[in-house]
């Protein structure tokens, strides 16, 4: 069994002497090693001893004294035998190549974690793990590093037994022995032992100790710094591209690889989809792409960081005499490429590697390792100490890997935390989730904080990624297999997969190992936005579970229905455009906004078989009745457009600019998403789109820059096409203005008003309009002491701390809104008409359709009025009754979700909760009136559950 068998049995432990200043941090910015000072005259000094069970001869002992480390083996997952070969970069960088070193049978493990089982297609990129200090990074997988299986000086060679019962070997014996029936029972359990045993000896020869310690000190691997080097590689098929955004990292160095022996504009011939180009794809274009993609995903602190590396293969399809020139010439191009671009200062190309991959004794395959190296020990996140606790738990979790346990649950988690013997994690969950949460940063690990999913992690990223493949897949993995044929047609033409069809597909023996868990796989997948759970509704308008699944990354069928080319579409739509800052969008960005809106809106359905208007980057949704709401993903923008029945004036301004808060809300989450999880936590980049306004025709749309509004007048004719559009109604995307003035007769003028009492919800009204610092000065104006409002509820929510100071000053000093007029005049902070937003409306005459207003709203009706609220979500929910502490309780759970999940919560917490609590009736009436207050007509209420009431 091997030593972190050893090492994560606590029996074990217990009784191994391990000194805890051997157990040290090795200040790497991923991977824990153990680093230990063997002496060879020392035979305590070893750091783990190693030890044959006398009960179980035939497993094989292991003497390595120093395989602590290479924790990275959980994404050998689907290699061949060479388990153990972990860190040998031989054959890292062949993917992209159609030579046969690449081909999918290879047994060159170090391509199978993470890929798609196409090495072929252009472009497809290795990343490394490369976090921690690295003296011989480059060693591993030589025979001169302990984790190579064969090796003739491996001190880690399987089969090779310490035991003296098996080995003959007449050496004195060290024998202990363990007799505890708890102990026992944990070696049975670990071993699969089930015969009774009263006693186990724990052996090895003196001289064997000795032979194996100085054997190690020779090496002098105590002077080395190891870094375990963890390698993905990424499906270059398009279906996959999906998926690549949950493997991507900050915490990694990248490497592209580029085909040598053709030039950068010589049509690919693997080509497939690539963003942007049609036609012939060429070796330029996809290398262009990756490095968006990377760059767009992975941003961090840190500026012109990560690094990508570029190398040439298929170095010996070249002639001798022409291999430098095409080496010069290849890499003066690529350097010309991105002269004038922020990406120049991503890529590593100074030592422009062209090599025959064929040959792992090729020099440059050493000059790849050289740079891997010093490439890692430049990373950001190089140094970063770690806590010493975490090392035996990572090697529990490798352990369990090997044992082909690739998810587990965090009680299981929990209870193995428990029992490390050097010091468990905190049982509050803090630091355990901290460890989880790190290990998934740099890849080791998934964990996902989420309502649903919080309860399991997946140990061996790779279980994800084969469930990913048997569902998201390219129709050449389907050879063979009929079922899955069908399967991968029906989802391209109409992006749907029923999930009656998983269950079958994972009942396979193939698939079996996702089936156990498949309820839990299948919602990571949905909370990726892979898959998407449909709304469905009983007769009662109560949600149900739907029987499929939409997958809009596998739709390959283009918009074919005319839509675009209706009657008057010109005259009854409005467009916006979101313009992406970097060069394209990735394509998993579009997949994913347009999953987001299939979760906000119901598919528009056309056609005599009224087919799902579901396309390859575009869809139609129903926003009500008589508004659709068409979606299209360009490959630098993405445009949105509403399209009215009848004429695009009776778009109600509410609506579109509550639509446009959400999806604005939703591309940025989207974008952000990843680099939250890259860097340190609190980073988030600069806006990833600019809003722009687009003419109305169908075809390539003119934009209009929003900062050029003022200089256009009422008449607005997009200079491509000669349309003529209204400003005040191709501007309907916004809010109208917001001014601190009033008409004649407003509120603070008027006496009777101004000798009322505020009550608790015209205080939360103003603590939303008011600063901390603009709170505390009108509070001390009001009579509060300095010192009062100093000592006042400690809090880090501003609007909270606000409400409390103003409440005080209300119950201290019998405050008037009088009283506020004259502290606010005192203060010369704003104009005193803010204060009429304290009393928000008129009356809304409900009388006309008053059973309808006072129906119980049900799900389907909070599912459609979730957009409407926009990103006015606090001022709802305080328009609704609720207070802040029950908007700290929905964003806790909400973890930074968007606007309409925000939205259908705080409702649901209003309908099912707060209503219950104060024994109040829940009513339609109360929602348009808390829509009313925060400034959106109640028409839109109406327009939007018109069908349904």
């Amino acid at each position: 069994f091997s030593l972190e068998e050893i090492a994560t049995s606590r029996s074990l432990l217990e009784k191994v002497r391990i000194r805890k200043s051997d157990i040290v941090s090795t200040n790497q910015a991923s991977f824990n090693t153990f680093s230990a000072a063997h002496n060879p005259k020392d035979p305590n000094d070893a750091c783990l001893k190693s030890y044959t069970i006398a009960d179980k001869h035939t497993q094989g002992s292991n003497g390595d004294m120093h395989t602590q480390g290479s924790i990275d083996e959980q994404h050998t997952q689907g290699s061949t035998d060479d388990m153990h070969t972990n860190g040998s970069i031989d054959h890292m960088h062949t993917p992209g190549s159609t030579d046969d070193v690449h081909r999918q049978d290879s047994d060159n493990y170090m391509h199978t974690p993470g890929s798609t089982d196409d090495m072929h297609t252009p472009g497809p990129i290795d990343h490394m793990h490369t976090p921690g200090s690295t003296d011989d990074v480059h060693t591993q997988g030589s025979d001169n590093y302990m984790h190579t299986p064969g090796s003739t000086d491996d001190i880690h060679t399987p089969g090779s037994t310490l035991d003296m019962h098996t080995a003959g070997s007449t050496g004195d014996m060290h024998t202990q022995s363990i007799t505890q029936p708890g102990f026992i029972s944990r070696l049975k359990h670990f071993f699969g032992i089930t015969k009774k045993v009263e006693e186990v000896k724990v052996t090895i020869t003196k001289e064997k100790f000795f032979q194996m310690v100085s054997k190690v000190g020779k090496k002098m691997l105590h002077k080395k710094k190891i870094a375990p080097v963890v390698i993905w590689d990424f499906g270059g098929q398009d279906v996959f591209y999906s998926t690549h955004q949950t493997f991507l990292t900050y915490r990694a160095l990248y490497m592209i690889v580029l085909d040598g022996s053709r030039k950068l504009d010589d049509p690919c011939p693997y080509e497939k989809y690539l963003p942007g180009k049609s036609g012939d794809k060429t070796a330029r274009d996809y290398l262009l792409f990756w490095i968006n993609t990377i760059v767009t995903y992975c941003k961090g602190s840190v500026d012109n960081f990560p690094k990508i590396m570029i190398v040439l293969t298929h170095r010996d399809k070249v002639q001798f005499n022409e291999v430098e020139h095409r080496r010069l010439e290849t890499f003066r191009e690529i350097r010309q490429m991105f002269e004038h671009t922020p990406f120049k200062n991503h890529l590593v190309i100074d030592d422009m590697i062209f090599v025959n991959a064929k040959d792992k004794h090729d020099l440059a395959m050493e000059k790849i390792k050289d740079v891997i190296r010093s490439e890692s020990e430049k990373q950001p996140t190089w140094g970063e100490p770690l806590p010493k606790c975490f090392i035996t738990l990572e090697l529990e979790c490798a352990s369990l890997v090997k044992r082909n346990i690739p998810l587990i649950t965090l009680e299981h988690l929990h209870e193995i935390n428990l029992l490390q013997s050097i010091r468990p994690l905190t049982e509050t969950d803090s630091e355990l989730k901290v460890f989880l949460k790190f290990q998934h940063s740099i890849g080791k690990v998934l964990y996902f904080d989420e309502h649903n999913l919080n309860n399991q992690v997946i140990l061996s990223p790779t279980h994800l990624i084969d469930a990913f493949k048997s569902i998201v897949t390219d129709i050449t993995f389907c050879e063979g297999d009929k079922r899955r044929g069908e399967l991968w047609d029906v989802m391209s033409k109409t992006g749907v997969i029923s999930k009656k069809v998983i269950r079958e597909v994972w009942k396979k023996k193939k698939y079996l190992k996702f089936y156990r868990d498949k309820e839990y796989l299948l919602d990571v997948m949905t909370h990726l936005d892979i898959l998407v759970d449909p709304k469905r509704y009983d007769n009662d308008r109560k949600r149900i579970p739907a029987d499929f699944y939409y997958i809009a990354s596998m739709v390959r069928t283009n918009d074919d229905s005319g839509y675009l080319q209706s009657a008057s579409f010109t005259h009854r739509s409005i467009a916006i455009a979101f313009q992406s800052s970097s060069l394209m969008i990735p394509p998993a960005l579009s997949f994913r906004f347009i999953s987001y809106c299939l979760y906000v809106w119901a598919v528009k359905k056309y056609g005599q078989t009224n087919k799902d208007m579901l396309f390859h980057r575009s869809a139609v949704f129903t926003v009500d009745p008589s508004l659709d709401l068409h979606i299209l993903c360009e490959d630098e923008r993405i445009i949105a457009r509403l399209v009215h029945a009848r004429t695009n004036s009776l778009i109600m301004r509410d609506l579109a600019s509550s639509i446009t808060e959400c999806l604005t809300s939703a591309l940025e989450n989207i974008s952000q998403l990843y680099i939250r999880a890259s860097s340190d936590q609190h980073h988030t980049s600069d806006a990833s789109f600019i809003t722009r306004i687009c003419c109305n025709a169908p075809d390539n749309p003119c934009v209009l820059q929003i900062n050029e509004l003022p200089n256009i007048g009422d008449i607005w004719i997009c200079p491509a096409h000669g349309i003529e559009h209204k400003i005040h109604i191709i501007t309907s995307w916004f809010s109208g203005k917001n001014e601190d003035k009033c008409d004649v007769g407003c509120p603070v003028t008027n006496e009777d008003f101004l000798k009322v009492t505020p009550s608790d919800i015209h205080l939360r009204r103003m603590s939303l309009l008011y600063s901390r610092d603009n709170v505390r000065e009108l509070a001390i104006r009001l009579g509060l002491s300095t010192t009062d409002v100093d000592n006042m509820l400690d809090t880090d929510d501003p609007r909270k701390w606000n409400f409390e100071v103003l409440r005080q000053c209300r119950n201290s000093v019998n405050m008037t809104f009088n009283h506020i007029k004259e502290a606010v005049e005192a203060s010369e902070q704003d104009s005193i008409h803010r204060l009429c937003k304290l009393v928000k409306g008129g009356s809304i005459d409900f009388e006309t359709q008053q059973e309808m207003w006072d129906l119980v709203p049900v799900d389907e009706h909070i599912d459609r009025l979730a957009p409407l609220v926009g990103n006015n979500s606090l001022p709802f929910l305080i328009e609704l009754g609720m207070e802040f502490q029950t908007w700290e309780q929905i964003c806790y759970r909400q973890n930074e979700r968007d606007l309409v999940r925000l939205n259908k919560d705080i409702l649901e917490e209003w309908r099912n909760k707060f209503c219950m609590k104060h024994s109040l009736k829940p009513t339609l009436r109360t929602i348009a009136q808390a829509l009313s207050y925060i400034g959106k007509s109640v028409k839109i209420v109406e327009n939007t559950l018109s069908d349904l009431l």
